[in-house]
């Protein structure tokens, strides 16, 4: 018996008039770069027989359960590529050793017709017994909803940073507004941490991305990441004692590894770097003026992932060599940054009446 081993494959990327083909195996770097040579991209397959063929075909697939829009009618509008490691079992180990693998970690967004979300409002309309209607384009309603924030005013760019996209709008002193949506945000950083550690547990995964890290030293104290003891005046659950935890609002809740704290934060931290930091700046570099980010004076953060401990800091350090000013976004001055959307949707639907 022997195995058979399916190929990475070649990657080919349509758009800007012209195809082009890149393999997978040259990495992420090189995957990008071609990638901005064929923007806007019009579609992207993989070739058959192959792990990006099939991966992308699994998209389409899922799509079209989803919508029911024949696959052949699905277009793969963006992709993002990240560089991982992936932890292999060694052969002919005797002890379940594993060793680090280079992979390619990729993010695909599909864009569906508009008939399809309106067969979503008919849906929402027949449960709801009211009527539903679709209310625009997410960027620009997030730009409404931005601006809602005190101190905040046009011109104005922001970046929504959701779970499946990141999504970047402009909304110019004339009142023109631009939208951008980009693949990967932060159900991407959780897979690429859960790989990179070998969680097999996505709630583990989840945590380690949201929740400062600590060693437990003792049943009283633990070690922060930033080199800081807290004790308890409580001893602490046996389950924990000499682990490494996240430091969650329930209290410490363990990480099935054997690596080291700083080795944990390392792998969170470029995590977000790779999806958030690069998301940010290839996003709003399609909605700037002449895609100059020197143009831009500052940028308001929406969406879950704003209020993340870390991730604001990590885009405010990849723009500020820019000379862009970030901030997180406070809708109305009393909801934080996860309610733009809905309420711009609100305003437009008033100012419309």
């Amino acid at each position: 018996m022997t195995d058979r081993r399916i190929p990475v494959g070649t990657l080919t990327l349509t758009g800007a008039g012209k195809t082009l083909q890149v393999d997978v195996d040259a990495g992420a770097e090189a995957i990008m770069e071609v990638l901005g040579r064929v923007q806007p991209l019009d579609d992207a397959t993989g070739e058959a027989g192959t792990h990006v063929g099939g991966m992308l075909a699994q998209v389409r697939d899922t799509m079209t359960d989803v919508t029911g829009q024949p696959a052949a009618e699905i277009r793969i509008r963006d992709v993002l590529a990240v560089d991982t490691f992936v932890p292999k079992e060694v052969r002919g180990g005797l002890a379940g050793e594993v060793a680090p693998e280079n992979a390619v970690a990729l993010a695909a967004m599909v864009r569906t017709s508009r008939s399809r979300m309106q067969v979503v409002a008919d849906e929402v309309a027949a449960a709801l017994g009211c009527r539903a209607e679709i209310g625009g384009v997410e960027g620009e309603m997030a730009v409404r909803g931005a601006l809602t924030t005190p101190g905040t005013a046009v011109p104005i760019a922001v970046l929504d940073l959701g779970g499946g996209s990141t999504d970047a709008a402009l909304l110019d002193r004339d009142g023109v507004s631009s939208a951008v949506h980009v693949a990967g945000a932060g159900e991407l950083v959780t897979k690429l941490i859960g790989s990179e550690l070998a969680l097999d547990d996505r709630e583990q995964a989840e945590a380690v991305k949201r929740y400062p890290l600590a060693k437990v030293e003792s049943f009283f104290h633990v070690r922060h990441e930033d080199g800081t003891v807290q004790f308890f005046p409580e001893p602490l659950p046996s389950h924990v004692f000499a682990r490494v935890v996240t430091m969650t609002p329930e209290g410490p809740a363990p990480v099935a590894t054997r690596h080291s704290v700083d080795h944990v934060r390392r792998v969170r931290r470029e995590a977000k770097r790779k999806v958030f930091a690069v998301n940010a700046v290839r996003a709003l570099k399609q909605v700037a003026p002449s895609g100059s980010l020197r143009m831009l004076d500052f940028v308001v953060l929406l969406g879950g992932s704003a209020l993340d401990f870390e991730i604001p800091d990590l885009i405010a350090d990849a723009l500020a060599g820019f000379g862009v000013v970030c901030g997180i976004g406070n809708v109305h001055g009393s909801e934080g940054p996860r309610n733009a959307v809905a309420s711009g949707l609100v305003d437009a639907h008033v100012a419309g009446s």
